[in-house]
């Protein structure tokens, strides 16, 4: 117990420790306030990164839905299916179908209308990847034709097998609202896979409702765009669900199909149906934990249906964090070789402090012993080494003056005796006696002086420690113009972002623009594939229109390219937009760490001040201290006066002589044993 408070008390552990908790524990806290800040960043940004790919594909599934609406409302409009209409409504009425029952399709009447109207439609359906285009009767609901000639040509969709299917939901839809419609994804049984079907109404010249166009697409394009993993990492996945929690997109984990099988009813799902947005952490339907991202598409907004599907980004948890694991080990490893580091150069540096400050205790205790034959042996050349300095003069006076006071004492010995023997020689042996103690007198002079020069000295070393505590508070002054210098630059850091975030919403708008040229160039195509048609038609003479139509396709094909390739150039621009912003709130942190460092360092320094401010008092004490030696020495030479007084004196009383000569030997065996302590050689 006694070794350890023996340890506590030494500076150089006070210094090790000092050095151990300035360094260690801004470490510490900056190593957690970067962690958290890091985990808080990371996870913002793959939150933002989720919402960004969610609102993608939602503005991808919005857009593909889109353009099937404008290919259905302007097949709808085409002279060609009014003429295919007019054809099959003929048929119809001729006999060809009743009322409630089948519409005919084996006919050898039929088969010559179908003959001459399928290579449009077929063309089309081909051009623009559909499954299938059904014509249905608005008024019985008769299937006139469809491309794929499945089980549903000919069925009464009002009072046949196939009256319950989405088809049949939406000829129903459509004739009621005498509006283009779309119904959700189903099992299709003629083609015997999930389908959703969009449809438009077709009207005559008087404006009568006559036929509904429909057309069938499957799940194919619609996985495309959902399983594209760009932004998505190696387990993030997007997905589309219904109203009935049963996916209307396939899961990329899945083998099979999960369309109408996967059921998916996780927080993300029931906020998205209340027509919600956001982000949070979920267990997902495979029962992991993950960053989700929930939307609503507005399918019942933008195109007016009946049901609704919701739009989900997720990326497993682990995946997402991986890199907070990863920085929080890294700074772990890192304090704690920055710890041992400060350790060992802190044990160096109290090492270098304190060993010459341990030199002259010692030396300072062989002096309290009085050895003086230990040399002190301090090379350096700051305040400690002028300390060590002035302590090699007043040892070097110390040895000097010891002689001295020791052959006084000697001849104050041998006088003594002298007088004690030779009463009768008492005048001349005071003029003697005088001239001792005049030469006493000479000696305490002298050590007077020695005095006055270690009183200078300590006056000298004072003003030395004011002038370090007056650069301390310079670089204290310099610390905080740093400080102020961190402050601009975060400044200029704050501008810079927003200057990338207004380059992100210009980038946004470039793509809408895109989007509406790519759709121009959709139907600059269908018009093209009309004309192509038409051209074919009109046999010799239309071959040079058709040449023209060629080249209209053929511009629309170079437009719809450079559209995608404006989609990927803005995709690419979106990320370093993200990478730019994600760098400047690094660099804001980084200046954040600059500046709590710098103030730390403006602690350090403060300190050191202060400690500075400490070692100038202790030198002043110092001054103080020799400056009462002088003081003694005064006192001491007005004593040899009075003896010289006290020997004139003598001269004319031999008894107060003899007395002055008994007191005389016995202050000469006094200072003997005194003298007799110190060791000179």
């Amino acid at each position: 117990m006694k070794e350890k408070n023996v340890f506590l008390k030494s500076i150089g552990a006070k210094l090790t420790m000092m050095f151990l908790a300035v360094s260690i524990i801004p470490i510490a806290i900056i190593g957690t306030i970067s962690n958290n800040s890091a985990g808080n960043a990371l996870e913002d940004t793959a939150f933002n990164q989720l919402q960004s790919v969610g609102i993608l594909k939602s503005d991808q599934i919005t857009s593909f839905l889109e353009r099937k609406f404008r290919d259905i409302i302007v097949l709808s409009k085409a002279q060609n299916t009014i003429d295919a209409f007019d054809k099959l409504k003929e048929y119809h009425d001729d006999g060809g179908a009743t009322p409630d029952g089948p519409f005919y399709s084996e006919s050898d009447k039929y088969k010559k209308i179908y003959k001459k109207i399928d290579p449009f439609f077929r063309g089309y359906m081909q051009e623009y990847n559909f499954d299938d285009m059904f014509f249905i009767c608005a008024d019985h609901g008769h299937v006139m034709y469809t491309v794929s000639k499945e089980n549903d040509l000919g069925t009464n969709l009002s009072t046949g097998e196939y009256r319950n299917s989405g088809l049949a939901k939406l000829w129903e839809k459509i004739v009621k609202e005498k509006k283009p419609a779309m119904v959700d994804f189903t099992l299709y049984a003629p083609s015997n896979e999930n389908a959703s079907f969009i449809g438009a109404p077709v009207f005559n010249k008087k404006n009568e409702l006559i036929a509904v166009l429909a057309l069938q697409f499957s799940t194919n394009r619609i996985n495309q765009i959902m399983q594209e993993k760009t932004g998505l990492g190696e387990t993030g996945e997007t997905y589309l669900v219904g109203d009935d929690y049963f996916m209307r997109s396939d899961s990329r984990f899945d083998t099979k199909s999960s369309i109408l099988v996967k059921k998916v009813e996780t927080e993300s799902v029931k906020a998205g149906l209340k027509n919600e947005s956001g982000t949070n952490i979920v267990e997902d339907y495979r029962g992991v934990d993950v960053l989700s991202y929930y939307s609503s598409l507005g399918l019942k907004e933008k195109f007016g249906t009946d049901f609704e599907w919701i739009i989900i980004a997720e990326i497993d948890k682990s995946e997402a964090f991986e890199v907070v694991n990863n920085l929080r080990n890294q700074i772990i490893v890192f304090a704690i070789i920055i710890a041992i580091i400060i350790a060992i150069v802190a044990l160096l540096f109290s090492k270098m402090f304190t060993k010459p400050i341990i030199q002259l205790k010692k030396a300072s205790e062989f002096l309290a012993d009085g050895d003086l034959t230990k040399e002190i042996v301090v090379d350096r050349s700051d305040e400690i080494g002028s300390l060590a300095s002035s302590f090699k003069i007043m040892q070097t006076n110390l040895r000097n003056q010891i002689k001295e006071i020791t052959e006084g004492v000697n001849v104050l010995s041998s006088s003594s005796s002298e007088i004690m023997t030779m009463v009768a020689q008492l005048a001349s042996t005071t003029a003697e006696t005088a001239t001792s103690i005049s030469e006493t007198t000479s000696t305490v002079e002298e050590v007077k002086q020695t005095a006055e020069v270690s009183n200078q000295k300590a006056m000298e070393v004072s003003e030395s420690a004011q002038k370090i505590s007056e650069i301390s508070l310079e670089g204290n002054k310099s610390i905080q113009e740093t400080i102020e210098g961190m402050n601009k630059i975060k400044q200029q850091m704050e501008s810079i972002a927003a200057i990338v975030i207004q380059l992100s919403e210009k980038s946004h708008t470039i793509g809408e623009i895109a989007t509406t040229v790519n759709d121009l160039s959709e139907q600059s195509n269908l018009l093209a594939v009309n004309a192509s048609i038409e051209a074919a038609k009109a046999g010799e003479q239309g071959k040079g229109f058709s040449v023209v139509a060629q080249e209209i396709k053929n511009l629309a094909e170079r437009s719809k390219e450079s559209t995608v390739q404006i989609r990927s150039i803005l995709a690419d621009i979106q990320k370093e937009i993200s990478s730019a912003v994600m760098a400047t709130e690094q660099g804001g942190k980084v200046i954040d760490s600059a500046l709590n460092l710098s103030s730390t360092a403006n602690e350090v320094i403060t300190t050191l001040a202060a400690s500075v401010e400490q070692a100038s008092q202790a030198n002043l004490q110092i001054a103080a201290s020799s400056q009462q030696q002088l003081v003694g020495m005064d006192q001491i030479t007005s004593a040899m006066e009075n003896i010289n007084e006290a020997s004139v004196q003598a001269s004319s009383s031999t008894k107060q002589t003899e007395e002055s000569i008994t007191q005389l030997s016995q202050l000469g065996e006094n200072l003997m044993k005194i003298m007799n302590k110190y060791t000179l050689k």
